[in-house]
C-alpha cells in the first residue's frame, strides 16, 4: 500500500468525478491517510474516513447510489439532468411550507442528507484520526471566515459535514455550537492548507498530495446570459491557492525553494524557532503535489444527479486517475531504490 494525502473540492454532482478518481486510487493500492474536503468533497471525504469496515470503494458506491436519481426510461437523457431541480430524495427536498415563505432562509431542506450520512458513514470510525485524518471546511456566516472541523480536535457529526455543503440560497445555514455556517467553498474551494497542517514532518518530505481539480482554467468567453452566470460561478470556485505562484508547477518550485532555504539557514539561527518560519516550512510538502484535472464542465453540471450524468463523470474521473497513479507508483519505487542504495 502507498499512502497519500487527498484534497477534494466542492461542485455538487461534479463530485462523482472525485468518486471515480478515488475508486481507482484505492483499487491500485493508494491509501488516503489524510483527507480534506469542502461541500460535496466533504461528503466524499466523510465516506472515505468513515468507510464501513474500512471499505472505501464500497462506502463511496453506496453513497453515490443513494444520491443518484433513478433513470426515467420515457424521458430523453438530455432532459433528465434537470430533474434534480425537483429534489434528490436522499440529498435534499424542495420546501413546501408556502404559508411560511416570507421567513424562508433557503429553498430546500437537507434533512435527507443528514439521514443518508448517518446511515452510510461510520462516524465512530470517522472520528478515529489514527485511521484517516479528516478535516472539512465551512464558512462562518457571522465572521465571513473559513473554519475547519477536524477529527483530531473534535468529535465530528453529520452536521459538521452538512455545514461544509450549506450552499445558499438553495441550502439552509447549519448551526454548530451557536454559530451558523455556509458552504466552505464560498471562502476557499480547495482545502490545501488544512491538509498541509495535518502532515507529520516525515510525511511532509515524501507523501504524495493528490488534488482533484474540478474547475480547471477555461479560456472561452461566455456568449449569452446562461454562460455568463456559469462562468461567474466557475471563477468563484476555481483554485485560488496557487494563483500567486503561477499554478501548481509554480507552487512545486516554491516548495523546493523552501527546501533550499532550510538547508542553507544555519542550524543555530533563532529564525528557526519563530512560528512564522515553522509555518512557512510546512509548505515544503507541496513539492509532492499531484493534480488530477477534470475536463471543463458548465456549472449546470453540478446539478446533474441523473444516472447517466453521474456514470459519465465517474468514468471520466476513473480514467483520469490512471496516469497519476503510474507517476506516484514510479516515484515510490525510485524513493525505495534511493533508500536501499543509501543503506548499502
Amino acid at each position: 500500500m502507498t499512502s497519500i494525502g487527498l484534497v477534494l473540492q466542492g461542485g455538487g454532482a461534479l463530485g462523482a468525478y472525485e468518486f471515480g478518481v478515488v475508486s481507482h486510487l484505492i483499487e491500485q493500492g493508494l491509501n488516503p491517510v489524510a483527507v480534506t474536503g469542502v461541500s460535496i468533497g466533504a461528503i466524499n471525504a466523510a465516506a472515505i474516513a468513515g468507510a464501513r469496515d474500512g471499505d472505501i470503494r464500497e462506502t463511496l458506491h453506496r453513497l453515490w447510489r443513494a444520491i443518484t436519481l433513478n433513470h426515467q426510461p420515457m424521458l430523453p437523457e438530455r432532459y433528465q439532468e434537470f430533474l434534480s431541480a425537483f429534489g434528490v430524495p436522499s440529498f435534499y427536498k424542495l420546501r413546501s411550507d408556502w404559508f411560511n415563505a416570507t421567513k424562508w432562509d433557503a429553498l430546500c431542506d437537507t434533512t435527507p442528507m443528514r439521514r443518508t450520512l448517518a446511515e452510510i458513514v461510520d462516524f465512530s470510525r470517522l472520528n478515529q484520526p489514527d485511521k484517516v485524518r479528516l478535516s472539512v471546511t465551512a464558512t462562518n456566516v457571522r465572521t465571513g471566515l473559513s473554519e475547519r472541523f477536524s477529527n483530531r480536535t473534535a468529535t465530528l457529526t453529520p452536521d459538521h459535514i452538512l455545514a461544509s455543503g450549506s450552499l445558499p440560497p438553495g441550502f439552509p445555514m447549519t448551526k454548530i455550537d451557536n454559530e451558523y455556517y455556509w458552504d466552505g467553498g464560498l471562502f476557499d474551494n480547495t482545502p490545501l492548507r488544512p491538509l498541509i497542517e495535518m502532515l507529520t514532518p516525515e510525511e511532509a518530505e515524501t507523501l504524495p498530495i493528490v488534488v482533484v481539480d474540478l474547475f480547471p482554467t477555461k479560456d472561452a468567453i461566455p456568449t449569452d446570459l446562461l454562460e455568463i452566470k456559469n462562468r461567474m460561478m466557475e471563477i468563484s470556485f476555481e483554485n485560488k491557492f496557487w494563483d500567486d505562484f503561477g499554478g501548481p508547477d509554480g507552487l512545486i518550485e516554491y516548495a523546493k525553494m523552501l527546501d533550499d532555504l532550510d538547508r542553507q539557514l544555519p542550524a543555530q539561527s533563532p529564525v528557526r524557532q519563530s512560528n512564522q518560519y515553522l509555518r512557512m516550512m510546512q509548505y515544503r510538502s507541496l513539492k509532492n503535489l499531484k493534480v488530477i484535472n477534470s475536463e471543463h464542465v458548465p456549472m449546470t453540471g453540478g446539478m446533474d444527479f441523473s444516472e447517466h450524468g453521474i456514470k459519465r463523470r465517474y468514468e471520466a474521473g476513473y480514467k483520469a486517475a490512471g496516469p497519476m497513479i503510474k507517476e506516484i507508483k514510479a516515484g515510490g519505487e525510485t524513493a525505495k531504490k534511493g533508500r536501499t542504495s543509501t543503506r548499502s
